[in-house]
């Protein structure tokens, strides 16, 4: 996603990225095989898709603003991600990750240089979720927009219309397995919080906590397609406000969990509303240091049985997190205060 207004350096590796290789019959040759079939004939329909919108790449900043608002997009078509907008729209996140929140990419060298895969990271911050707005400066700036990237987004944040097409436009789909392969079959990234609005909700006492809350969909949907698992953690993004407690049982007891399906009802302390009850109401963040680390791919073969075995599951889960807990526990204790870094 390369932007003509702001552009960062593409990362130097140090070392040949390797790959981590679990207990449940992984194997990294398959998973490059398997890699090189998603990313070869389908990854055909990406550059179509690209190409027809390379001729909207003039339009001015008002007319982008104004798709927002007129246009109706399908949240399971991988086709509306525009990367037009998405080269219009990354100056500014490339503002916030070098300027605002002073975010620092470590491990960089393991970002898989071709090919589909998985990223998992843990969520913070909702619901302006800048944890993922600076992930994405830097994919952009990075890789450039020739390849893909998208995220499973929840049905609570595209049920507002305008933010609805942003999230999309910027490469947002319905969090579904359907479309999650279907993102994978564009031979980009996919990145998936498995946490979900339990985790992007989570106290402040909990926020260098990896909990994924048993939920395994990503590493079965890796066995589907034979595609690496990237773990990527932060510190910092869940300190811009200070989340007092969340609460299931408030969600669940005020109608909010049937009415929304968040399944958590956060008090936060922030800015500029000083306290307030709730996971959907804009804010403005603090300026909290983040930074960010991203391991070994976890390499697994392609192997639609194992993706059904609790077992190899389970292996592959416990493996994850724990490389994710250990990240996070670096990466935490060298911070000296929340927000300063």
């Amino acid at each position: 996603m390369k932007s003509t207004v702001a552009r960062s350096k593409r990362p130097r590796d140090e070392t040949s990225p390797g790959a981590e290789t679990t207990s449940a019959d992984v194997i990294a040759d398959s998973a490059t095989a398997s890699t090189r079939g998603i990313s070869g004939g389908e990854n055909r329909e990406t550059k179509s898709a690209e190409t027809s919108t390379s001729g909207r790449d003039e339009r001015d900043l008002t007319t982008l603003l104004g798709e927002l608002v007129t246009q109706d997009l399908d949240p399971s078509d991988p086709a509306n991600r525009d990367p037009g907008f998405i080269k219009a729209i990354v100056p500014f996140f490339e503002f916030l990750r070098n300027h605002y929140f002073r975010t620092e990419f470590l491990g960089t060298k393991h970002f898989p240089k071709t090919g589909p895969f998985i990223a998992v990271g843990n969520h913070s911050g909702g619901p302006m979720i800048p944890d993922v707005w600076l992930k994405l400066g830097f994919w952009a700036t990075t890789f450039g927009l020739e390849r893909p990237a998208y995220a499973l987004v929840h049905d609570a944040a595209l049920k507002v219309p305008v933010v609805k097409n942003f999230l999309i436009k910027l490469g947002g789909l319905r969090a579904t397995p359907e479309n999650a392969s279907k993102a994978l079959a564009q031979g980009g990234a996919l990145l998936i919080y498995p946490g979900g609005d339990l985790d992007c909700l989570r106290s402040f006492w909990d926020r260098n906590k990896i909990d994924f809350q048993g939920r395994t969909g990503f590493i079965e949907l890796a066995f589907k397609h034979g595609v690496p698992i990237l773990p990527i953690v932060n510190v910092g993004a869940h300190e811009v406000y200070f989340t007092l407690f969340s609460s299931r049982w408030l969600a669940q007891w005020t109608g909010m969990e049937r009415l929304t399906r968040v399944k958590t009802l956060p008090l936060n302390l922030g800015l500029p509303w000083g306290m307030w009850l709730s996971g959907f109401i804009p804010y403005l963040p603090l300026p909290s240091k983040i930074v960010y680390k991203v391991a070994k791919p976890i390499a697994l073969e392609r192997n639609p049985r194992l993706a059904n075995d609790r077992r190899a599951v389970e292996r592959v889960y416990r493996r994850v997190t724990r490389i994710m807990q250990k990240m996070m526990d670096d990466l935490a204790s060298k911070r000296r205060f929340p927000v300063i870094g």
